[in-house]
């Protein structure tokens, strides 16, 4: 049986990615910053780790052969450095763990203009500017990601919530990207699909709805 560790569990993203993963068959650990404050079935590992703590990060991650992370911060207009920070740390962490794989959910945000649909292009310069210091700041955290000497991918996620899933997704590296909103599970599901598929090896990858 494989580890996989999941940072965000406690996210709507993260929540799904646990359920599928232990539907997958994986031993799955749960790195959460207060274990007191969370609950998760028995036969999931719970690990006290946090982002901006590099030491944490390397003890939580000793073993694992995979990593996913979702998390991300509860107000995107005042992010700080959490996740240039909480990326560079997490990649280090898997470095020094040898970890297999990794992959990272970002957003559609970061997406190259080229690779945007003529509505998306009105739309996400806007958000941009709304969300400029998150923008920056994962941008950052991105480019630490592809620095990196682990076997990393990047997923590019649209706007999400908690509508039916659908089962399917579309999702390749320079992808035409459209502003529609997915499900949550839709996407866990190719988060899954990308360690548990070994898909898109150092590969950012923009995901949409079928």
């Amino acid at each position: 049986m494989k580890n996989l560790a999941i940072v965000g569990a406690t996210g709507s993203t993260g929540k799904e990615v646990l359920h599928l993963a232990i539907e997958a068959g994986y031993n799955v650990t749960v790195l959460v910053r207060d274990p007191s404050k969370v609950s998760f079935p028995n036969y999931v590992k719970i690990v006290k780790a946090d982002v901006t703590d590099l030491e944490s990060l390397i003890i939580a991650l000793e073993g694992m052969d995979s990593v996913i992370s979702c998390f991300g911060p509860s107000n995107h207009r005042e992010v700080g450095t959490l996740m240039s920070n909480g990326m560079t740390n997490i990649v280090k962490a898997c470095e020094s763990n040898q970890v297999d794989r990794f992959v990272f959910m970002s957003g559609c945000l970061q997406t190259d203009f080229r690779e945007l649909s003529l509505l998306a292009k009105l739309i996400i310069p806007l958000l941009r500017l709304y969300f400029r210091k998150s923008y920056l700041d994962k941008m950052i955290g991105e480019q630490s990601i592809k620095n990196s000497s682990i076997n990393w991918t990047i997923i590019r996620a649209p706007g999400l919530n908690n509508s039916t899933p659908l089962g399917t997704y579309k999702a390749a590296a320079k992808q035409r990207v459209y502003f529609e909103l997915m499900s949550y599970t839709d996407c866990a599901r190719c988060l899954i699909d990308a360690v548990e598929k070994k898909k898109w090896p150092k590969e950012i990858v923009n995901l949409g709805k079928l």
